[in-house]
């Protein structure tokens, strides 16, 4: 501007310091924890500026160049994520893209409304919508299936339950007042969370879902993969402990990989309903474990919570099937696999969600 005779005296200066009130105004907002949190994601997003202005002025490349392999190189940049061209999608902020600082500040927000509103649902003393909110925010649950829309997606739910999901999800009232449950005959409260622990024919259906999710990946992994397999033991030729059997699991044994979808408001669920699932499984098996190992069958539950949460073990077992498939496909990178593989599975749970709470509300209502 100066040297087309343009000149604005301390242009500079007043630009910064207006931007400092309003980075100083944004964290006083915030929790102190957070507040730092964006100090340091604005202090990067200017590093970045400074280095994309420099590349800019002095007619240098953006992005590392080399052979079309390898995370960050060009090849990663021939084909983007499904998804990613949607600022609010999962994968849109996914490794490898540039610095959204307005999305990653907007997301400190979210977060510290969300943490106001659990406070706000402790002292209201609705602890189904806090158990809710504490699995629904959890790293490994993937949302992915609100942006399947297209009935071809892998992941799409039909629209009936597609709008019974996201109305369990958010917590919205399917009632005034508490219903008799069609399933059981006890009571189905407005909320819907009766229903995870309820209409077995449903919950059953979408097991034998995730189940098929679960062994689509570790076919991916393992040609030899099998589903429901019985006579692993001599002594007991009708166990069946396995819901997928792979040998990709864990190194040097052969994995009886037994689903699990578990609610955090069922009576057993303790504080967490995934470990507690995991150790009934465990506990019901006890007796055989032993010698499954000395066949070189190892048993290992893989729980989710009816809101998608994943237990560790689960986590550790999908990303060394995603990874042990990825290898085998020649990809460099294995996590795509995981997120699509998790992907299909939040879809499974969320249409079992739907499916059970229209087993248990009464007819006249559920049509």
């Amino acid at each position: 501007m100066t040297a087309q005779s343009v000149h604005v005296p301390n242009a500079m200066q007043h630009y910064d310091s207006q931007t400092d009130l309003a980075l100083q105004q944004f964290k006083g907002r915030l929790s102190e924890n957070r507040a730092a949190r964006a100090q340091e994601m604005c202090e990067r997003a200017s590093e970045m500026a400074q280095q994309r202005l420099a590349a800019i002025l002095s007619g240098g490349q953006l992005r590392p160049t080399g052979a079309p392999v390898g995370a960050g190189q060009a090849g990663g940049h021939l084909l983007a994520e499904e998804g990613a061209e949607d600022p609010e999608h999962p994968v849109s902020n996914c490794a490898g893209q540039p610095l959204q600082l307005q999305h990653a500040l907007a997301g400190l927000v979210d977060r510290d409304g969300l943490d106001a509103m659990v406070s706000a649902l402790t002292d209201g003393g609705r602890d189904s919508d806090v158990r809710r909110l504490t699995e629904l925010r959890h790293e490994t649950v993937s949302s992915e299936w609100l942006w399947a829309l297209d009935p071809r997606a892998p992941a799409s739910l039909e629209p009936d339950a597609y709008v019974a999901a996201v109305r369990l999800r958010l917590g919205a009232s399917f009632a005034t007042e508490p219903l008799l449950c069609r399933a059981c005959r006890g009571t189905l409260d407005p909320s819907g969370y009766h229903a995870f622990c309820c209409a077995p024919g449903e919950s059953t259906r979408g097991h034998n879902d995730v189940r098929d999710c679960l062994f689509d990946l570790a076919r991916l992994a393992d040609s030899t993969a099998e589903r429901e397999v019985l006579g692993l033991l001599d002594a007991a030729p009708g166990l069946r402990p396995a819901d997928v059997l792979t040998s990709a699991a864990s190194p040097g044994l052969t994995s009886a990989l037994d689903v699990g979808v578990a609610s955090p408001d069922a009576a057993n669920a303790g504080a967490d309903c995934a470990e507690a699932m995991r150790v009934r499984k465990r506990a019901t098996y006890a007796r055989f474990l032993p010698a499954l190992l000395a066949e070189g069958v190892e048993y290992r539950p893989l729980v989710w919570s009816c809101w998608g949460r994943e237990h560790p073990d689960t986590t550790a077992a999908l990303t060394q099937l995603a990874r042990q498939a990825a290898r085998r496909r020649g990809a460099s990178d294995y996590r795509p696999l995981l997120r699509r593989a998790r992907a299909r599975i939040g879809a499974a749970i969320a249409r079992r969600a739907a499916g059970m709470l229209r087993a248990c509300m009464p007819t006249q209502l559920r049509e």
